[in-house]
């Protein structure tokens, strides 16, 4: 029984760290309209707990998977949803 629940186990992470393996690091800039960096912004990679901040000049960097959609929101702004993909 012990063998099987172990196999189970390794089986699992082997396939968690091959999913795993497959996010890039996405590194961007969030910008007002005038061009400028806007820092403390939130950014979540919807349908998980996985996000950051942006620093003062607005560049953010995050683990994204292949395709999926981005939440960026701040105080006194509108909470902006991207959608991306590999080609981002």
């Amino acid at each position: 029984m012990r063998k099987i629940l172990f196999a189970n186990l390794v089986v699992i992470l082997i396939a968690t760290g091959n999913l795993m393996a497959q996010d890039r690091a996405l590194s961007r800039a969030v910008k007002d309209e005038n061009g400028q960096g806007l820092p403390c912004v939130n950014i979540l990679l919807k349908g998980t707990n996985r996000g950051t901040n942006s620093a003062g000049d607005g560049a953010f960097k995050l683990l994204v998977p292949a395709s999926g959609t981005l939440v960026f929101f701040s105080v006194g702004y509108e909470t902006k949803y991207v959608a991306f993909n590999s080609s981002l």
